[in-house]
Order: C-alpha cells, then structure tokens, then sequence
C-alpha cells in the first residue's frame, strides 16, 4: 500500500542501491512504480537484450556450434569489455536511480506539505 505520510528520503535511497527487490516497494510507496518501470527496466532489458543478441550472433556467424563448444574461450578475448559496460551500466541506472527516487519523494513531502 502506498504511504499516506512523508517518506525517508534516506531510507528510500538505501532501498534503492543496497536491497534489488525493494527498491520497487520505495517507488511503489511514492506513487511512481510505473515510470519506474519504465524508465529503469525497460532500458535495461532492452540494453540487456542487445547485448545478448550481439553475443549470440557473434558466436553464430559462420553458422557453426564450434564457437559455441568453446564459449568460454571467446569470452577471455572480451571479457573485458563485458564486465566493463555491465559495470558502466549497472552504475549509470544507479546514479539515475537514486536521482529518480530523491526528486520523487522530496516531491512527495510537498504534497503533505501544502496539506
């Protein structure tokens, strides 16, 4: 159930960047769990699925399973580069993250506010 009071802005971040699941029930308690929604996973899963897709075309390009059998072996030649976008990413969607969830509730608190 949403809150009918004033929320902890600080709470609300600690929700956000240190619990996965709870940082839905911090956007769900301020009204916003659907432009959540739809500003953080959407992207994501549409980035993720990007990458998954380039990944996966890369290793059918010839049309073999050969790279496939020897996955592992392709990845020490880019791992780098995945861990460092997933760590980009990850951290970019963070930062907004919070950004989202101190502007929403500070916007909350007026509502109770104005009261």
């Amino acid at each position: 159930m949403p809150a009918k009071c004033p929320v902890s802005i600080l709470w609300q971040i600690l929700f956000v960047v240190f619990v996965p699941i709870l940082d839905l029930w911090a956007f769900y308690r301020i009204k916003k769990l659907q432009r959540y929604l739809l500003y953080i996973y959407l992207p994501q899963l549409i980035i993720g699925g990007i990458i998954a897709g380039f990944i996966l075309s890369t290793l059918f390009e010839d049309g073999s399973l050969d790279r496939l059998e020897n996955f592992s072996d392709y990845l020490q030649g880019n791992d780098l580069v995945l861990i460092v976008s997933n760590i980009v990413l990850g951290l970019g969607f963070t930062i907004f993250s919070i950004y989202l969830i101190s502007i929403w509730s500070e916007k909350w608190h007026k509502q109770f506010a104005n009261s």
